[in-house]
């Protein structure tokens, strides 16, 4: 009786596990973001070689300015950004790096509460 009593609990720990990973218990709080629409930013460089003049455009990710809030950390944000994409567009790394670039040099763990931040937003990828 002993053993099907510890199978069972075995078998609760697991799925509340799975479940937890999978759909999460926790609200993330991100359902009222205030957000602001997509913007994409394209800067352009003319070359002069020889007699021919080449452009050449410097693409600069799109961003969504979000309001931080209690709780939120850039890769909450981002990922509430990109809900329903799968798989994820960007890597944690990439994600840190957009960051730190649209809001010069600012580090993730530094963010303030109430303040509005630029976040990467991956659309085209």
């Amino acid at each position: 009786m002993k053993r099907i009593g510890l199978g069972l609990l075995v078998l609760i720990i697991l799925y509340s596990v799975y479940y937890d990973l999978t759909i999460g218990t926790l609200p993330n709080g991100l359902e009222s973001t205030s957000t602001q629409p997509v913007e994409e930013v394209t800067n352009t460089d003319t070359v002069m070689t020889s007699d021919i003049e080449v452009t050449t455009p410097e693409i600069i990710e799109p961003y969504v300015e979000v309001m931080v809030e209690p709780g939120y950390t850039v890769l909450s944000i981002v990922e509430h950004l990109h809900e329903g994409i799968v798989p994820f567009p960007a890597s944690i790394q990439e994600v840190i790096f957009d960051f730190k670039e649209l809001n010069q040099g600012i580090e993730p763990e530094m963010i303030q509460i109430g303040e509005t931040y630029k976040f990467p937003y991956y659309a085209n990828q």
